[in-house]
């Protein structure tokens, strides 16, 4: 089997959307399976949007259920033997001339085919997907079928199965950084309307809540802001965690590595605000901020710094923006040096 297309370049949505592909995960076979199985040998950095894509066409639970020629010939002969049946109690046997039967089982037979050949375009298509960019430059705000709200960071990008059915799970599959604000489900529908959020290698399952998504090349981080979720992992599915208001999780892909700790919540989902208010955030929480988001070291030179307040407007477009607000807001001298953040007071 040779390589049709540049799999290299595929996203998660391109690979759902494949022909090759969904055939090979709906129907294996020893060459497509050896083909695939070298082809991810020889891109292991691919290998997270083909188990994204492998679960959601697996998560679809529909089965080509198509009968076989027996199966076929058996139920057109019923069908001509019924339809017979029925023509000679209206009419006269005399009156059943063999161009007549011949055109029933035309008909029959045209029926017949016509209806396995839609089931069976139907089965093998793929689900429609909706895919929603974020803007080059700061947050897009996008409302989902069930009037749920999702904000956007710079980059970021969302797909989810276009019809989105009544009573059926609803999914999101997301690249980058985003907060969601999840309309809760219907009373009484709560296991058959489940949202859900593919995030890297994280699952995040939700019930009526808000809370913050990054997803970057190292890790994907989430933040709880209101409610309750739900986390598991793919490569640890024995450790899945609940999540409360103010819990953050960090996950490193390479070496599976869980960081669970309280935050505030506020400071994680500061950027889906041209200029977020704070009350009272203290320098050692901004610290840990940037640090579990930008993944610097940051060394606040003493203390009592570190316990100072901020109180007011904080502008997070990006690193810069928000390190030259926090300089100008509480009169700090920063320097960087490597991957390490040194604050500490300008008047020092």
């Amino acid at each position: 089997m040779e390589q049709p297309k540049n799999y290299a370049t595929y996203t998660t949505n391109d690979f759902i959307a494949d022909d090759a592909f969904l055939k090979w995960v709906k129907h294996p076979d020893a060459t497509s399976d050896a083909w695939w199985q070298a082809w991810l040998a020889a891109h292991p950095h691919k290998r997270q949007q083909v188990d994204e894509a492998r679960a959601f066409i697996s998560r679809l639970q529909f089965e080509e259920q198509l009968p076989d020629q027996d199966a076929i010939a058996a139920s057109l002969v019923h069908s001509l033997l019924l339809i017979e049946a029925a023509e000679r109690q209206v009419l006269p046997e005399k009156q059943v001339r063999p161009v007549r039967k011949l055109f029933w089982w035309a008909a029959a037979a045209a029926v017949m085919v016509g209806v396995i050949m839609a089931a069976k375009y139907f089965l093998l298509m793929p689900p429609a997907m909706t895919i929603i960019k974020g803007y080059a430059e700061g947050v897009k705000t996008v409302q989902l079928p069930d009037s749920s709200i999702v904000r956007l960071n710079a980059g970021a990008e969302l797909s989810f199965r276009s019809n989105w059915a009544s009573g059926a799970n609803r999914e999101i599959w997301l690249q980058g950084e985003a907060f969601f604000d999840i309309k809760p489900s219907p009373a009484g529908v709560r296991a058959a309307n489940e949202f859900v959020v593919h995030s890297g290698n994280v699952l995040i399952d939700v019930l009526g809540t808000s809370f913050n998504v990054r997803e970057g090349a190292a890790a994907t981080t989430v933040t709880l802001n209101t409610g309750k979720i739900k986390l598991s992992f793919k490569d640890l599915p024995e450790t899945p965690f609940i999540l409360n208001p103010g819990d953050f999780v960090q996950y490193r892909t390479a070496s599976n590595k869980i960081i669970r700790k309280k935050v505030n919540p506020t400071l994680y989902a500061v950027w889906k605000e041209e200029r977020q208010y704070l009350e009272k955030v203290t320098l050692q929480e901004i610290a840990y901020y940037i640090e579990d988001t930008y993944s610097y070291h940051v060394k606040i030179s003493d203390a009592r710094l570190a316990k100072q307040q901020l109180s007011g407007g904080l502008q997070v477009k990006d690193e810069a923006s928000l390190l030259e607000t926090l300089s100008f807001a509480l009169n700090l001298k920063i320097e960087r040096k490597a991957d390490s953040l040194f604050i500490q007071s300008s008047n020092q």
